[in-house]
């Protein structure tokens, strides 16, 4: 049987609640905020993973890096999406500024 001390699960939750609000804030493209969010979870990943797990938590940890895993697949998912958004209104800007370079020349 696993056994999780309060104190682990109250930090798993809030593992668990930021890589949750980290999805919300990619799809609300508030980057700066997920940015923020990435580096707070990431201090207490790496206190939640610090110390050696007992062998009969190995399951139970699994299961939670998998679900974590497939959390931040989809916040990739979103920013891959947005950058790729940003490049087509780059391109598009560009294009339109070329053709008011062109129209200038034009008018000279």
């Amino acid at each position: 049987m696993t056994v999780e001390t309060a104190s682990e699960h109250a930090r798993w939750q809030t593992i668990l609640d930021l890589s949750t609000r980290m999805l919300e804030l990619a799809g609300a493209r508030d980057w700066q905020s997920l940015k923020a969010l990435l580096d707070a979870r990431d201090k207490l990943l790496k206190h939640y993973f610090a110390a050696d797990a007992a062998p009969e938590r190995a399951a139970q940890l699994q299961e939670q890096i998998a679900l974590l895993q497939a959390n931040d697949r989809l916040i990739v998912e979103l920013t891959q999406k947005n950058r790729d958004l940003l490049e087509d209104e780059l391109i598009r800007l560009q294009r339109a500024r070329q053709q008011i370079l062109q129209y200038r020349k034009g008018l000279q």
